[in-house]
């Protein structure tokens, strides 16, 4: 028979075991916290990942503070002959550097141009005489919501075949306020009265239209050109440096499932969050990818048994404001989940890229929202520095850039308000005080300082040349009536003898090729 405790026994048995499970708490957060100390501890001062990341990539190698690999050193090979150009490139035309472009590869490569009627024209005009000029027009698919010709090139009206179903709101046949614009534009361009004064898409936002055109541009793109190795979906704002794509996609087997690009978040699939690649740096599909995605079942008798593509996910695009989205949601439900290429495939444009070691040895391939100076520029620049036996680097950019020339520039911001490249804000009453602060810190590789009200010091541990930013006029009431001013001007500035050692302790002995991965994202 079970001997009974007494009450005063019973709470010194309880009293013992709070005490021990005490000792087991205490304990399990004392190796956390060493975990988090010695990962961050181990970390890079220029690695700009945050403090759970490092914790997490510490657990995942044991603690052991080994990476583990991020890159593959394969051995590559420009197809551009001749590989680059001698001389000053300004007196060549177009068609003269477009003479070293590898037709061949476009029997396995299906390059495929995304615009609006509606976008910037100067953009469009940019993105047809650098990225896209030396494809023929057999070549080159362009995809718009509208049938027209320019600059020489067919955009072909994506939307026009479309089910009925998109254009109608609900099952009462009521129309989707969506389309609204382009019934209106496709009706003036039918009856040829389209002019510049009555286009409905001037001053209009063409996202709610956008969005419907990625799903219908990677069935019609499997129509057209079947078969294909690989797609490169992108957009008139991107840029994409060919030489780089061509060097990539040689070393990838087409045959397998693969879905590219800069990831975003996207959709949850119960407890998982699912990732797209952004639209903007432009995406690729294997036609591994391209035959599950678009893959119909069917019945025994022949019939099939799955909707067609376009009406398959015809409510969720509507619902979602994305449309890439949508197609990596489409794609996860292939079974074809994103392979994550950041920095590879960037959402930076190339005035806004934060030199780390992040991206510096790594290729560009991709970039997105260039100003259209950068869009030419740089793609006649890389016309005269490709080289035979290795891609072109982000730090080759830096040299195209030139970020430090002059060391200190008036009305210019080179902060960089993102989750990936941050500063430290401090507050100072001068830019001397600002730059010094800069020097004063062991990482601060570059600073900006807001002057006047606002005496707001950014020090940065990473290189990145900015935009032209004028003076903000501000004037505020004050307690007495009187007007009180607030402006607040913004000069930019960088350390350019520290910036030179950094870069010396950088050299790139060989590419690095990052492997897919979705923690590594803008």
């Amino acid at each position: 028979m079970a001997r009974m405790l007494s009450p005063a026994a019973r709470g010194l048995a309880h009293l013992a075991v709070n005490r021990r499970f005490a000792r087991i708490s205490a304990f399990v957060a004392l190796i956390l916290s060493t975990i988090v100390l010695l990962s961050w501890s181990r970390r890079d001062p220029y690695d700009q990942s945050s403090w759970h990341s490092a914790l997490l990539n510490g657990v995942a190698r044991g603690g052991s503070g080994k990476r583990p690999p991020a890159f593959y050193p394969f051995e590559t090979t420009s197809a551009f002959y001749p590989v680059a150009f001698d001389g000053d490139l300004k007196n060549k035309t177009v068609k003269d550097l477009c003479a070293s472009f590898p037709h061949h590869l476009m029997q396995r490569i299906q390059p495929v141009l995304k615009m609006g009627h509606g976008e910037n024209q100067k953009m469009v005009e940019a993105q047809l005489h650098s990225v896209s000029a030396c494809f023929t027009n057999d070549e080159l698919l362009i995809f718009s919501d509208l049938e027209q010709d320019s600059h020489g090139r067919h955009a072909i009206d994506i939307l026009a075949n479309l089910p009925q179903a998109y254009r109608e709101r609900d099952p009462q046949g009521k129309p989707n306020p969506d389309f609204d614009n382009y019934e209106k534009l496709s009706a003036l361009a039918r009856a040829n009265k389209l002019t510049p004064e009555n286009d409905p898409a001037r001053g209009q936002n063409g996202w709610s239209l956008d969005k419907y055109k990625f799903l219908a541009e990677v069935e019609r793109s499997w129509q057209m050109r079947p078969g294909r190795d690989f797609y490169v979906f992108y957009e008139s704002d991107t840029y994409i440096s060919w030489d780089n794509m061509f060097r990539f996609l040689s070393t990838l087997d087409p045959n397998v499932p693969l879905y590219m690009g800069s990831p975003s978040p996207g959709r949850h699939d119960g407890r998982t969050t699912t990732w797209f690649a952004n639209g903007g740096p432009g995406l690729v599909l294997s036609r591994g990818a391209m035959e599950k995605l678009l893959k119909r079942q069917s019945s025994s008798y022949g019939q099939y048994t799955d909707p067609p593509f376009a009406l398959k996910w015809q409510q969720l695009i509507r619902d979602d404001p994305c449309g890439d989205s949508v197609l990596g949601w489409a794609l996860w439900e292939a079974g074809v989940p994103l392979s994550g290429m950041f920095p590879m495939f960037n959402t930076y444009a190339a005035h806004n890229i934060p030199y780390t070691d992040r991206m510096w040895c790594q290729p560009f391939i991709t970039m997105h929202k260039l100003r259209i100076e950068d869009m030419t520029g740089l793609w006649r620049w890389e016309n005269g520095n490709r080289q035979l036996g290795r891609p072109l680097l982000y730090s080759d950019i830096y040299e195209f850039l030139s970020p430090v020339k002059p060391e200190v520039r008036q009305n210019w911001d080179n902060t960089n308000w993102d989750r990936l490249a941050h500063g430290r804000d401090t507050y100072v009453d001068t830019l001397d005080a600002c730059r010094q602060a800069c020097r004063d810190s062991d990482i601060c590789l570059s600073y900006h300082w807001q002057g006047k009200h606002s005496r707001k010091c950014v020090l940065m541990p990473f290189v990145t040349l900015g935009v032209e930013k004028q003076p903000e006029a501000k004037n505020k009431e004050g307690p007495n009536g009187k007007s009180v001013d607030e402006s607040i001007t913004f000069t930019s500035g960088w350390l350019k003898s520290r910036i030179d050692r950094w870069r010396g302790d950088h050299v790139c002995r060989s590419p690095d090729w990052v492997y897919p991965s979705i923690e590594r994202h803008f």
